[in-house]
């Protein structure tokens, strides 16, 4: 399940799946069929995708096991500090905070792109005013980006774009704000 909830617009056939996870083909389709009987993948022609429409306090719960095995690797430790301060000292209460890019995938990335979401468009510089506070006690070179909620829904809609929300759907991992996420996803991207 966290190889789909990792690449949300991405399809998978039963052998790709079985393929990314190094498994046999038979074991990669007993390992989904319970999966696709619960309804957290749907078919989509011959291919199997995430189903994000619904289901979001499962989805939200892989991923914070992705988090949760991300931030505890010894080489994450002052980022796994850094979120913790954020989330215990950012003042808006509904929020999505994620990274994405290439620190998800390699260990030693140039910088660390983080995605904040948060409701009003008005609130975006208060925001980032308060991120760069923390940020500036850490070591780690981060790339800030906040957006609000209706920036999301245009870029979503904007399936074939090169932009942030497209990038993220396929490399992130979501360190706060799960469900909202799925919830915003669910709004703004059409099947």
């Amino acid at each position: 399940m966290q190889l789909f909830v990792s690449q949300i617009a991405r399809r998978f056939t039963l052998r790709g799946v079985g393929k990314e996870l190094r498994m046999h083909q038979a074991l990669a389709y007993r390992a989904c069929k319970q999966l696709i009987k619960d309804k957290l993948i749907i078919p989509d022609d011959k291919n199997y995708v995430l189903n994000y429409k619904q289901n979001h306090q499962e989805l939200a719960y892989f991923e914070y096991l992705r988090s949760k095995e991300f931030l505890n690797k010894p080489e994450n430790k002052a980022l796994s500090i850094f979120a913790e301060e954020v989330t215990a000292r950012f003042s808006y209460n509904y929020f999505v905070f994620l990274i994405f890019g290439s620190a998800v995938e390699i260990a030693k990335p140039r910088d660390i792109d983080i995605l904040f979401i948060i409701e009003k468009t008005k609130d975006i510089e208060t925001a980032e005013k308060a991120l760069y506070n923390i940020s500036r006690n850490y070591v780690l070179n981060i790339h800030l980006i906040v957006v609000s909620f209706e920036s999301v829904f245009e870029m979503l809609g904007s399936r074939d774009d090169k932009n942030v929300m497209n990038q993220v759907l396929n490399k992130h991992l979501i360190l706060y704000g799960s469900e909202l996420f799925y919830k915003l996803v669910k709004i703004g991207r059409k099947w």
